[in-house]
């Protein structure tokens, strides 16, 4: 079973002048794919349709072998609650606290206001020093500390798979020793991956194939 499957996908993506062709690419849960692309922006409009944030033209996006069904969001929740995205353009939630977006997709799933920050994340707030910050609004963190918010959260989705958009820039150097190290963990227990990266360290050490994108064609290594 691929975890991921996607069939004739095409999509049209004008906000970057980006677009694919019906491509065909499968992911299992052994994989751990670096892309390499003639542009970012390319990359990383494939990482956000893996994410599913870009709706498809024409194709078929295949989840555990069950075809998603895109014509409503809500659809789509219980898929992307199992992937992890860490890139440029994640967000939180404004007008709550740090907690509270750590707690929003249990709340949605969970039906329940009243949960408290399970122990990994908890023991990650305190590595990435943010434990201090979780009762603040993400408008009031440095924007390090936002990032590293972020990443937390989607870490500790426990997610089936994690995309990661250049996590060397993302995390910021101070970090990313420290990042490197806990997401070595993750992948130990095999979680796939798919990044961008432009450190030669990260894509040796987190990699097993490559994606290579090229005018809206795709091809694996």
């Amino acid at each position: 079973m691929y975890l991921i499957n996607l069939v004739d996908y095409t999509i049209d993506f004008p906000e970057s002048d980006c677009s694919f062709n019906k491509l065909n690419f499968a992911l299992s849960r052994d994989d751990a794919f670096a892309i390499i692309a003639d542009s970012p922006d390319q990359a990383h409009l494939f990482l956000k349709a893996l994410a599913m944030l870009v709706k498809p033209v024409s194709g078929v996006f295949y989840f555990k072998d069950k075809k998603v069904d895109f014509s409503d969001y809500r659809n789509l929740l219980p898929c992307k609650k199992k992937i992890g995205y860490i890139a440029s353009d994640s967000a939180m939630i404004s007008n709550i606290t740090v907690r509270e977006n750590l707690l929003y997709t249990r709340y949605y799933f969970e039906n329940s206001l009243s949960l408290s920050l399970d122990k990994r994340a908890d023991e990650l707030c305190k590595i990435f020093n943010i434990h201090d910050k979780l009762n603040v609004r993400p408008g009031r963190l440095r924007s390090v500390d936002l990032r590293i918010a972020i990443a937390i959260r989607e870490l500790v989705k426990s997610p089936d798979l994690l995309l990661l958009e250049r996590p060397e820039d993302f995390i910021g150097h101070t970090n990313f020793d420290l990042f490197t190290k806990v997401l070595k963990d993750m992948v130990l227990t095999k979680l796939p991956i798919v990044f961008i990266s432009y450190d030669k360290d990260f894509i040796e050490e987190f990699s097993n194939k490559k994606i290579f994108l090229k005018n809206g064609t795709l091809s694996i290594n």
